[in-house]
């Protein structure tokens, strides 16, 4: 029996590559990655293609997919890399892979939180040199995070996620959402206000909503300003979220404490060195989903969306 045709514009890993291949004719490029012709030609005759959050699948590169192309099969949460409005117009469909992050993507959030509030990075250099006892004096301490106010923007599967891991650290719960309610303030231990009162108010910020032309730069220097001088921001869920440089400058000028981030702007590219260099920016490269269990779970997932596409002829986790 012929095996239906998925196309994919990378050389998959051997996990994954191995499962889809038992189950469908995988076209793959010859090197690591294929640029949007080679794409094209991979996908005729394919019902759907398989993409990941580095391969932006643009307007120009929807346009060039042949005509039996139906479903972009995308592994990750995030959909932002895809043109969902591009896709739609062609009649196809767009899934992804949510909830199976969650736990793994919480946990780095809090780790966040706690290192850049305790100044770990500036701990572990000093212990590079061998110091036992550094820190000692006022100017190098921290700041407690059990007990403070924690704001959280987004208040989806992660925020809620991130909100149960805090009240273990009895943070006072503050969120923003366009779909507030008192059945989620019960849900969460917390309470929605507005977003500009969130900045004002919390000592820690962590960002978990989706990346939108709304929410483009929603941290900016204005933003900023409303922050305490002793508050974190966290960021895992998209980098253009925050203007970069305007976070820099704060920064630098101690107009907030500290900021941790898995997620930048200058994504697929290198984090700009002004950021990564500050001594009270953490910095991660993107390995907040970085686990077994999360990377097992999210490709079970991307290959059940494409069978139930084969064989009910939609995916589980239809975005579009």
């Amino acid at each position: 029996m012929t095996k239906p045709i998925l196309a994919c514009p990378r050389r998959l890993p051997q996990t994954l590559g191995l499962a889809m291949r038992a189950k469908y004719d995988v076209r793959e490029p010859d090197g690591d990655t294929a640029d949007r012709a080679e794409f094209a030609r991979l996908a005729q005759g394919a019902g759907a293609v398989f993409v990941t959050a580095f391969d932006e699948t643009d307007a120009d590169t929807i346009g060039a997919m042949p005509e039996s192309v139906r479903l972009i099969a995308s592994i990750g949460v995030g959909v932002d890399h895809i043109d969902l409005e591009a896709a739609k117009a062609r009649g196809m469909m767009v899934s992804n892979t949510p909830e199976v992050t969650t736990p793994c993507l919480a946990d780095t959030a809090m780790g966040l939180i706690i290192a850049a509030c305790r100044r770990f990075r500036e701990g572990l250099d000093i212990a590079m040199t061998g110091e036992g006892r550094g820190m000692l004096t006022p100017e190098s301490w921290g700041v407690r995070v059990t007990g403070r106010t924690l704001g959280i923007v987004g208040m989806g599967n992660m925020g809620r996620a991130v909100a149960t891991r805090a009240r273990a650290f009895d943070m006072e719960i503050l969120y923003n959402t366009p779909r507030p309610s008192a059945e989620l303030d019960a849900e969460v231990g917390g309470k929605s206000v507005d977003l500009e009162t969130l900045l004002k108010t919390s000592d820690v910020v962590s960002l978990h909503c989706p990346l939108k032309p709304e929410t483009y730069h929603l941290i900016d220097a204005d933003a900023l300003s409303l922050m305490k001088p002793t508050a974190v921001i966290v960021n895992i869920s998209r980098g253009p979220i925050i203007d970069e440089l305007a976070l820099i400058d704060a920064l630098k000028a101690g107009r907030i404490f500290a900021a941790g981030l898995d997620v930048f702007e200058t994504e697929p590219g290198p984090i700009r060195e002004d950021l990564r260099m500050l001594p009270n920016a953490y910095c991660l490269p993107h390995v907040a989903s970085a686990t077994m269990e999360s990377r097992m779970a999210m490709a079970a997932r991307v290959l059940d969306n494409i069978d139930a596409f084969y064989v009910d002829g939609a995916p589980k986790d239809r975005v579009v």
